[in-house]
């Protein structure tokens, strides 16, 4: 199997563990915060793009303060930080006699790129606060899983509490089928698609696209 397709397999599977998490709620970030890096190995970017050239990395807890952000976006519906969930939110909050407040654009919009020094940017999603940064270890995540596995945290459609969370739906009146977490399974993927990226490696098939900086 040669290289390329190796990287490719780790980086899909990878994806796989990551996205069939339940929705994210994505840090918001300010200018003049000091965060920490929660990724084994974060790129610098010349540009606020992963599309510049990377001109070195973060290691896992380096602390860093934020000079300015870029790429500024909306979070998703799916966020409970969203517009929709925090108008949601003081509707509710109008429906139990207290005093709705007026939801700021700043309390849920993000950025995509952190500055942190001249023609130095990395991507807000490897940084956390130093609250956070607490919560960011393997014992800790097991943990968080281990409690939504055996039911403690389970959501509303957990039914099972010895077979874990539900994984699948087979149609729309079709069964469905618990299944246990896989944390050594879960670690080794995590370990195996760090550093996998590689900007020059896949330089070519950006180019021959029309991907990227090749539009």
């Amino acid at each position: 199997m040669s290289n390329f397709m190796s990287n490719t397999i780790h980086v899909t599977l990878f994806s796989l563990v990551i996205l069939s998490s339940p929705s994210l709620a994505i840090e918001k970030l300010n200018a003049g915060d000091v965060v920490r890096s929660a990724c084994e190995k974060t790129p610098i970017y010349s540009k606020p793009s992963a599309f510049s050239i990377p001109s070195g990395n973060l290691s896992f807890g380096d602390k860093i303060t934020i000079a300015g952000l870029e790429g500024q976006f909306e979070l998703p519906d799916s966020d409970y930080s969203s517009k929709k969930a925090l108008e949601r939110k003081e509707r509710n909050a109008a429906g139990e006699n207290s005093t709705p407040k007026a939801v700021k654009k700043e309390d849920y919009v993000r950025f995509t790129f952190a500055k942190i020094g001249e023609s130095k940017f990395i991507s807000t999603s490897c940084l956390v606060s130093e609250e956070n940064f607490a919560e960011q270890t393997i014992e800790r995540s097991e943990e968080k899983v281990a409690a939504l596995a055996s039911g403690k945290a389970k959501r509303n459609f957990s039914e099972d509490e010895d077979e874990g969370d539900l994984r699948a739906v087979r149609g729309a009146a079709g069964g469905a089928k618990g299944g246990k977490a896989n944390f050594e399974l879960a670690d080794s993927l995590i370990s195996q698609s760090q550093g996998v990226y590689s900007y020059q490696l896949l330089m070519d098939f950006r180019k021959a696209g029309g991907l990227g900086e090749f539009k």
